[in-house]
Formats: C-alpha cells, sequence, structure tokens
C-alpha cells in the first residue's frame, strides 16, 4: 500500500507540475506554495483530530519538527522558483539525482555517531554517486540545446540539487516520526508553517515594491493546481515516507525526469536522442539503490569469553539487530 501510493504520489506530482511549469512565474510559484501550504496544515490538522479520536495520539519531538519546517520550506520554494526560472525537466531532474545522495550520506553521518543507522555499504555510495553524474549529465546535454540563457539555467540548477539535499532531509525525519508512532495527520498539521510563512511573506513584499511581477494566472487556477500538484500527491507521498526507507522513496524519485520529459516532449518541445537515453538511465540507476546493501551496524565490541556459551538469538545485540532490520522494511508501533 505504502508503494502505491509512493507511486501515485510521484506520477500525479511529475505530470501536473511538468504543465504548470510551461506557465508558471515566480510569483504565480509563491502563491501556489502559499495556498498549498495553508491547505496542507488545515487538513492534516482535521485528519488528526479524527485520529485522536480512535486512538491515543502521540506528540511529535519538537526539534524534529523544527528542522522538518526547515527542509520543507528549502524543498518547496527552491523547486517552484527553479521551475519558474527556467524548467520542470531540470529541477526534477537535480532533486531525483541528489535526494538520494543526501540521504546517505545522513546516514553515514548518523552511524559515525553511533545512532541506530546502518552505515551505507560501498555498493550503496557508488549508485547514488552515478545516480548524481548521471543528472548532471543529462542537464548539461539540455542546455546544449536550450535556447534558454545560461544564466537561468544555472540558477534552475542550483536550485534543483538544493531541492534535492532539502528532499533527502525531509525523507530522513518523516522516517524517523512514522518510527515514533506519529500519524500522518499529526505531520502535515505541522509541517508547513514555515514553508506558508516564506511564501506569503515573499508574496506581500516583493510584489507590492515591484522587484516581482504580479501573478500571471487566476488565482481559482492556481488554487487547483495547488490541490492538484501539491496537496494531494503529498498526503500520499507522507503516507509512503512514514513506512518505508529514506533511500527507497529518493530512489524512487528516479522516474520523475523521465515523466517530466515526456509530458514536456507531448506538448510540442523538441527532446533530443541523448536527452531522452540519459533520462532512461536514471530509472535504473535509481532502482540500483534499492537492491544495493548496507553494512549491518555493530552494536557491541566486547568479545564473548571462550569459557561462557551464550546463544545469539537471545543477546541484546542480536536483538536490537533484528528489531532495526525489521522496522527497515515495516515499523512497529506505528500509530496511524
Amino acid at each position: 500500500m505504502a508503494w502505491l501510493a509512493l507511486v501515485a504520489s510521484i506520477a500525479l506530482q511529475a505530470v501536473i507540475t511538468a504543465l504548470l511549469g510551461l506557465s508558471l512565474t515566480p510569483a504565480d510559484s509563491l502563491l501556489l506554495l502559499a495556498i498549498a501550504a495553508a491547505a496542507c496544515a488545515l487538513l492534516g490538522a482535521l485528519a488528526g483530530r479524527g485520529n485522536r479520536t480512535t486512538s491515543v495520539a502521540r506528540a511529535p519531538d519538537r526539534r524534529a519538527l523544527v528542522s522538518l519546517n526547515v527542509w520543507t520550506a528549502v524543498s518547496f520554494v527552491a523547486f517552484f522558483l527553479g521551475v519558474a526560472v527556467h524548467s520542470a525537466a531540470v529541477v526534477f531532474t537535480l532533486e531525483a539525482s541528489f535526494a538520494p545522495l543526501a540521504v546517505i550520506a545522513c546516514s553515514a553521518v548518523r552511524a559515525q555517531r553511533g545512532g541506530s543507522e546502518a552505515r551505507p555499504g560501498p555498493a550503496r555510495w557508488w549508485a547514488a554517486c552515478l545516480l548524481a553524474a548521471l543528472g548532471t549529465a543529462l542537464v548539461v546535454v539540455l542546455a546544449q540545446s536550450d535556447s534558454v540563457e545560461m544564466i537561468a539555467l544555472l540558477v534552475a540548477a542550483a536550485l534543483g540539487v538544493i531541492a534535492g539535499v532539502a528532499a533527502g532531509g525531509v525523507a530522513t525525519v518523516c522516517r524517523d516520526l512514522g518510527r515514533n508512532g506519529i500519524g500522518v495527520g499529526q505531520v502535515m498539521a505541522q509541517r508547513f508553517y514555515a514553508t506558508w510563512f516564506l511564501a506569503t511573506t515573499a508574496l506581500l513584499t516583493l510584489v507590492p515594491s515591484g522587484l516581482l511581477a504580479p501573478p500571471a494566472l487566476h488565482v481559482g487556477l492556481v488554487g487547483v493546481a495547488a490541490f492538484a500538484s501539491v496537496v494531494v500527491p503529498l498526503f500520499l507521498l507522507q503516507y509512503a515516507m512514514q513506512r518505508l526507507a529514506p533511500v527507497s522513496v529518493t530512489a524512487a524519485l528516479g522516474t520523475m525526469p523521465v515523466i517530466t520529459i515526456g509530458v514536456e516532449l507531448a506538448s510540442g518541445r523538441a527532446i533530443s536522442f541523448a536527452v531522452l537515453l540519459l533520462a532512461l538511465l536514471i530509472v535504473p540507476a535509481s532502482l540500483a539503490l534499492l537492491v544495493t546493501p548496507h553494512e549491518r551496524k555493530r552494536t557491541s565490541s566486547q568479545p564473548s569469553t571462550p569459557s561462557t556459551r551464550v546463544s545469539v538469538a537471545n543477546t541484546p545485540a542480536a536483538e536490537g539487530t533484528c528489531v532495526y532490520a525489521h522496522a527497515t522494511a515495516q515499523p512497529v508501533g506505528t500509530n496511524r
């Protein structure tokens, strides 16, 4: 069920955002973000209230919510501004290419600090670096076949990388909250405060001052687009992120560049064979992250004495390892 929600979320967001990217301005992007963030918070609060009537709600860690707000705001603002500056293909490609690398780096740091995360293996590092290299190569090929100014392309590319790193942070924090039994409604109700604040503040200050042109699309159309491209996909994505490993979620994002380029191709934009080939190569590189192993975390450094026979199944280290391995596929004690 979680994988089905993830696939539906990616397909819906990629198709609609690619179509919107053909006509979005920066002001339209900020308006869309403000509406979507407010709607997600409101609907999440309603869903969380309904959940509390049937089960005991757990209070999420405040530091986790603050970091989730920051990662979410950075991810969405960078992504939609990048789409408005250049195109969804460039931003989607770099976001999908660098998000898994951010997740793996975060796991390595946590393992180094003695946390419960397993250390990523060399194969997983190589797969993530290969994915980032393919995404960068795709953007370089797009730049050679595109008539848009190089400055706009570089800005969109930088925003895409930032959005990808932030998306990795979002996936990691959401997985932690899911393991702690925090419901989807609770997270959605409190995840978008910073996003709403940044989008609304920028819209109300930059447009009246003349630094940003007013929104070109009707507010009703932007509202419908916000629900179709952000609100509905995000509820599905949030459900998946709290049940799947972060590397699995970010690896699945590798299908976004293919979908986006396919939409732009169908809309009449000329796409070269090299672009199509690189976009298709990103998909197996992303899927390779799902099968590459990670190193098992060492839970005990004390050697067992030869005079004592200990059953492995009953040792605390083995129990902790089994619980962690089981939680990777299916969270224990979650309440949604």
